[in-house]
């Protein structure tokens, strides 16, 4: 059994701490900012020995996942070394996308070995992470001796791996958060738009649910730009002016957003093949009539 130590006690931590308990890990230690914080994990968790000392609670173990915030993961890691808290050939994580396994330098420098090991997935709160997590594929990049870890961590918990180079990372977290955090960010643009028309915001995502799963569930069977279906990728000009028209009326702050996204469509649907190129130059001088062109 590998002995496991949580630094950061927030929802990925908590969660990851839960799910290797479950397929055998032994949590020995669980560290947060705040005693209370690190309580509520281990109540979840159902084991770890509860500590505000970061170093006390890495030297515990044979495996130490620094899940804080990110801005905090390399403090985190200084402050332990400092304190002498990674015992040679320790395995270091942290579960961050955009940051590399450099920042956990100073592990390495204490004679750790260090590596990123970043899932792959939406992770709201713990318990939509637990259910989340297994299964999900995780990217890792590092030292090879952790990598080892990783991947039995990853297989432990029925996962895939991505690897890659390190500087490519801020790459691969970019598209994730577009794919991701910009999708929630769409929906709500979408929402507003709604509400311009009258509709309640509940009763248009109500709504909008199973437009969102089903196009989801296309994207999944057939992919990009499979998937991609609409006015523009019909080449439908009256339509894509109708909006942009509506939309310079009533939410005019909301004109660019709408142009920019549509002069990518209109990228996917000539990939898709059902928009040629002169019904994309007509539907690409209506976006940069109403909207200012970014790009």
């Amino acid at each position: 059994m590998h002995k496991v130590s949580i630094i950061g006690a927030g929802v990925v931590g908590t969660a990851i701490g839960y799910l290797l308990k479950q397929v055998g890990y032994s949590i020995v230690g669980i560290a947060s900012k705040t005693i209370e914080s690190a309580r509520k994990a281990k109540e979840f968790i159902g084991s770890g020995i509860t500590s505000t000392d970061l170093g006390a609670t890495a030297r515990k173990a044979d495996i130490v996942f620094i899940t804080t915030s990110d801005r905090a993961i390399e403090v985190a890691c200084n402050k332990i070394a400092s304190d002498k808290g990674f015992k040679r050939g320790t395995v270091v994580f942290h579960t961050c996308g955009a940051l590399s396994s450099e920042v956990l330098r100073s592990a390495r420098n204490n004679g750790a070995k260090t590596a990123s090991l970043h899932p792959l997935q939406s992770l709201a709160n713990v318990n939509e992470a637990v259910k989340n997590l297994h299964g999900s594929y995780f990217c890792i990049e590092g030292d090879e001796d952790a990598l080892i870890v990783a991947r039995e961590i990853i297989a432990a918990l029925k996962g895939k791996e991505i690897t890659l180079r390190v500087d490519k990372k801020p790459l691969y977290h970019a598209g994730a958060s577009v794919a991701s955090n910009f999708l929630v960010a769409t929906v709500g643009f979408g929402l507003e738009l709604f509400e311009a028309a009258g509709i309640n915001r509940q009763d248009a995502l109500n709504a909008l649910m199973p437009l969102i799963k089903g196009t989801v569930k296309n994207i999944e069977a057939i992919g990009i730009p499979l998937a991609l279906t609409g006015p523009i990728s019909r080449g439908d000009t009256t339509v894509v002016e109708d909006h942009l028209k509506a939309i310079s009326k009533e939410k005019n702050g909301l004109i660019n957003l709408y142009s920019e996204l549509g002069r990518y469509t209109v990228k996917v649907a000539i990939e898709k093949g059902t928009l040629n190129d002169k019904a994309a130059q007509r539907i690409r001088s209506l976006l940069n009539k109403y909207g200012k062109g970014l790009c």
